[in-house]
């Protein structure tokens, strides 16, 4: 079994957020300078971003302007030239603040000793924010193609949950609650792809008539997360195991 790294999960997230931070970190940019965002300022740049996200959900990323951009939101282009340095600068930001939210809802944390329960909040929180953003993640699976940045904050994502459920497994198999001789590494790399693969399937690819119900999703995900690692609830450990 490889040996897994020895970083806290706290070191990990909070690098996570650090690069969250920087892709969504206000500023304006005028006469070549940047400044932070005042009040006023910020409404402009918020009001910008709700357009950009519902013109990239209606008409796709390869079909969408930053002029399109202004004309809907009834500003100059220069305008939104002073928030956003191109299209992806705009995603950028998107992205920044949509992997904050599933941070912030507990996605990167599970304690096999919390049982089913416990696995089901830390999928709630994926499964809440990708149906929640749906449109979205489709816009950010194309743009990371393209922008360095996006493709570092996808990296740090996929690797910190990775990273954290697998120490998890490994507390979980030492614990008991964990059935034994799983690679915890590959384990939660086949169940973590499993979650998302599965997400944007369902709410983007291929969503179906009617829409599934993303309780339901949870709950299926968290049954099938719960069989294939074996969980044990701590009622159910012998004395030994304990």
């Amino acid at each position: 079994m490889p040996e897994l790294s020895d970083e806290p999960d706290a070191a990990r997230t909070r690098r996570l957020e650090r690069v969250a931070a920087n892709l969504r970190g206000a500023v304006r940019r005028q006469d070549g300078r940047e400044t932070p965002v005042g009040p006023r300022a910020m409404r402009t740049r918020k009001k910008l971003l709700e357009v950009a996200e519902q013109l990239f959900a209606r008409d796709g990323y390869a079909n969408l302007s930053l002029n399109d951009i202004a004309q809907q939101s009834g500003v100059s282009l220069g305008t939104v030239y002073q928030y956003f340095a191109d299209r992806d600068d705009i995603v950028a930001t998107l992205a920044g603040e949509s992997a904050l939210r599933m941070l912030n809802r507990g996605a990167d944390f599970w304690d096999a000793a919390t049982g089913r329960l416990g696995l089901r909040r830390a999928i709630s929180a994926i499964v809440t924010t990708q149906w929640e953003n749906r449109d979205f993640f489709s816009l950010w699976e194309t743009a990371s193609h393209s922008d360095a940045r996006l493709a570092e904050l996808r990296r740090e994502w996929v690797g910190d949950f990775r990273r954290s459920f697998a120490r998890s497994l490994a507390r979980g198999m030492k614990s008991g609650h964990v059935r034994s001789g799983l690679d915890p590494e590959e384990t939660a790399r086949a169940l973590s792809l499993m979650v998302s693969a599965y997400c944007y399937d369902a709410f983007v690819a291929d969503p179906p008539d009617p829409p599934l119900d993303p309780e339901g999703v949870i709950d299926h995900l968290t049954t099938l997360w719960a069989d294939a690692i074996g969980l044990r609830e701590d009622r159910e450990l012998r004395p030994a195991d304990a």
